[in-house]
């Protein structure tokens, strides 16, 4: 039987009283690609930032590793294993290139850095001053870099040219063969179908389609993210 790495029980959790999620549980094993779609504002960001801490639980219990996690703080949660790469925000703009790559610690881009050579050419850019997809590129670097059992990509792929998406599926299919688990909160159906071992769809209601492995199909996730 498969060790899970995340378990969410019956979570609830939003805005303050505003419930974005209610009851919602979810299981999901190192090595394994977990695929979150969805229209906007059907709560994929929310879920996200329950995961790493952002938001706080209103209801239920989160476990990481056979761990529970569920009153842990955001920094906490980094240590404990997960790293978050948020829709917007995902780099610090005052920062340079280099200085938010720094964070982490010492760090060697190796094949990051062949598949996004921006990133070594820009170094001593401030971040800031690059485009939103060049950003994007940038959260996506830091993340993959970070010494995480668990990601979280909230869009990824937004505003990113289709070579780099391309370099991004590839970066996380090596990772998973390595061991890591991966949220991956898209719009993007391709990157979901090409990457996702299992796949969730949210609405205003809450999951409204799942699927794994075979069983995922390109029709029936556009007709669920189309309601």
């Amino acid at each position: 039987m498969t060790k899970m790495l995340l378990r969410l029980e019956d979570v609830s959790g939003g805005y303050g009283d505003t419930l974005v999620h209610r009851g919602l549980s979810l299981e999901l094993a190192a090595g394994q690609v977990l695929g979150v779609i969805g229209r906007n504002g059907t709560g994929k960001t929310t879920l996200a930032q329950l995961i790493g801490g952002e938001l706080s639980l209103a209801a239920g219990r989160m476990v990481l590793g056979g761990r529970d996690i569920s009153s842990l703080p955001p920094w906490e949660r980094a240590k404990a294993g997960i790293a978050v790469m948020p829709q917007t925000g995902m780099v610090f703009d005052a920062l340079t290139v280099a200085e938010n790559l720094a964070l982490l610690g010492p760090v060697t881009l190796g094949k990051l850095g062949e598949r996004f050579p921006h990133v070594v050419d820009r170094l001593s850019q401030q971040a800031g001053s690059m485009s939103g997809g060049e950003r994007k590129i940038l959260g996506f670097v830091r993340t993959m870099l970070s010494p995480a059992r668990l990601v979280v990509l909230d869009e990824p792929s937004e505003g990113v040219q289709a070579e780099n998406i391309a370099h991004m599926q590839d970066t996380i299919a090596e990772a998973r063969a390595a061991g890591l688990a991966c949220i991956l909160l898209e719009q993007n159906i391709s990157m979901v179908e090409a990457l996702a071992d299992s796949v969730i769809a949210l609405d205003s209601n809450g999951i409204v389609y799942k699927a794994q492995g075979a069983q995922i199909d390109r029709k029936a996730m556009l007709a669920a993210i189309s309601i």
